[in-house]
């Protein structure tokens, strides 16, 4: 049985370019696909176009859509708030961010919920609005993992893997990114949470030490990551190679850690829920 998105998804133009000839398969997963007009206008490539044109002519499921009418007083105020939210963040003067803009404009007043985008500022501005925080954005990630979950046969598992690892990092791992999925009964759209759950779990470990050896002017934080990444490296399976263990205040150890979910290691628990890593997991930055 194929696993497809049911509701209303906008696409951004970054994701249409990274599947140029392949769009076909990609909407195939959708039940409904829409692509704002600017962004059609966004993207440089006429090939994709005429790619798009030709499955609007085959596929009612993909439509191009426009800027909303915005009527009434109050609908009227709250417009306003979120066109400055979102002038804050995109660049809208040139051009460069236009795109994005309509998009999430369209998506808010039109109840859509689902964007894909492979731009990190929009992951972060999703994630952290104030009036767009009611909308999942799906990335190239999640949908690799939709690819390998609609696999039948091998060679399918593995482009999806394949797509994942080239987009991805390796610090979020497929794996750790399919247990995680499994975790969460393979609710699509999931990546941007796993990662920034993974980064914030790093983060805590690597602070807890670091606000520690502050007092004794001992070691900068980059020794300190170095630290506890090389003892996760050769601790394979245990609470010193996971992401929820936090340093162990009674008895200040880098080999020597307590789990901040107080589980027991390798019972059921722990096991369902460990995020091993082996090296640093950074922040994601927004690209001039």
């Amino acid at each position: 049985m194929m696993n497809r998105i049911k509701s209303p998804v906008l696409f951004d133009a970054n994701i249409l370019m990274n599947f140029k000839g392949q769009l076909e398969f990609l909407f195939s997963l959708f039940d409904n696909v829409l692509i704002h007009k600017q962004v059609m206008e966004e993207v440089l490539d006429e090939t994709i176009k005429n790619e798009i044109d030709l499955i609007i002519k085959e596929n009612e499921g993909v439509k191009i859509v426009e800027d909303s009418i915005i009527e009434g007083d109050v609908e009227k105020r709250l417009f306003e708030e979120c066109d400055k939210e979102l002038k804050n963040i995109f660049n809208i003067k040139d051009s460069k961010d236009l795109g994005e803009y309509k998009t999430l404009l369209y998506a808010k007043f039109n109840g859509i919920k689902l964007l894909s985008s492979q731009d990190t500022t929009v992951w972060r501005f999703v994630t952290e609005s104030i009036y767009f925080n009611d909308i999942d954005c799906i990335t190239i990630q999640d949908l690799a993992y939709l690819i390998y979950l609609n696999a039948n046969k091998k060679k399918d598992r593995r482009l999806g893997k394949s797509l994942y690892n080239y987009f991805g990092r390796k610090e979020h791992s497929f794996d750790s990114f399919k247990r995680y999925m499994e975790r969460n009964n393979n609710e699509i759209p999931k990546y941007i949470e796993f990662e920034n759950i993974r980064i914030g779990n790093y983060n805590q470990l690597v602070e807890g030490y670091a606000e520690f050896y502050s007092k004794e002017s001992f070691g900068s934080k980059e020794e300190i990551e170095e630290e506890i990444v090389n003892v996760a490296r050769n601790n394979p399976a245990t609470c010193l190679n996971c992401l929820y263990s936090r340093i162990h205040e009674r008895n200040v150890d880098y080999n020597n850690r307590i789990c901040s979910l107080n589980y027991n290691l390798s019972d059921d628990k722990c096991l369902e829920v460990r995020e091993d890593f082996s090296e640093n997991i950074r922040k994601r930055t927004v690209e001039d």
